[in-house]
């Protein structure tokens, strides 16, 4: 009998070593558990992201002639807006009510420059930005528009912008200043105006 409760001891000190070996085993999860969820509280803590604004653009070329350069068209941006004095491919934000990103661009180019009736199916993507501004993240698809003489007429500042025609030349060697979001789309529309018509 002696032997049974002293074997009954050991097996009972043996189950609550075990079980004490499996708690410890299973604390680093505990730590784990609790490091991950507060990282997600830190990250959760940390400032909201900045609202992301879409807008479109448009690379409008112009092939005169075979002598003459291909050009693009550029806006300078209002002084009363932020940028100003700045060039930049015209275009401008996609409202709710535009089907989709070529139709608004169609509507900008009407809006802006009088270029009426450009039919959405016209304008081929060519490249797109996405830029950190301080206050908000923008996101912008360029479209290029070959100019059809004849059918489109030609642009003008309607709200008041000037506008200049530039060749490859012109915009590769910055003679026009432009926001830091039309930066990465100069070499896509360097490559559109040496494309041929």
């Amino acid at each position: 009998m002696l032997l049974l409760r002293a074997a009954s001891r050991r097996a009972h000190h043996r189950l609550r070593l075990n079980a004490h070996q499996s708690v410890s085993r299973r604390r680093p999860l505990a730590s784990a558990a609790a490091a991950a969820a507060a990282a997600a509280a830190a990250a959760s803590a940390s400032p909201p992201a900045p609202p992301l604004v879409l807008v479109v653009a448009a690379a409008i070329l112009r092939r005169r002639s075979a002598d003459a350069p291909p050009q693009v068209l550029l806006a300078q941006r209002p002084k009363d807006k932020s940028l100003a004095g700045l060039w930049e491919f015209p275009g401008g934000k996609i409202d709710r009510t535009d089907r989709s990103p070529e139709h608004a661009l169609a509507r900008e180019l009407d809006e802006e420059l009088g270029l009426r009736g450009v039919a959405p199916s016209r304008l081929r993507p060519l490249a797109f930005a996405s830029h950190a501004y301080e206050k908000f993240h923008l996101l912008m698809p360029l479209y290029a528009l070959e100019l059809v003489e004849g059918l489109d007429g030609e642009p003008r500042g309607v709200e008041g912008q000037a506008l200049a025609w530039v060749t490859a030349e012109e915009l590769a060697g910055g003679a026009y200043a432009m926001p830091p979001a039309d930066d990465p789309l100069v070499a896509p529309v360097l490559a559109a105006l040496a494309a041929p018509p």
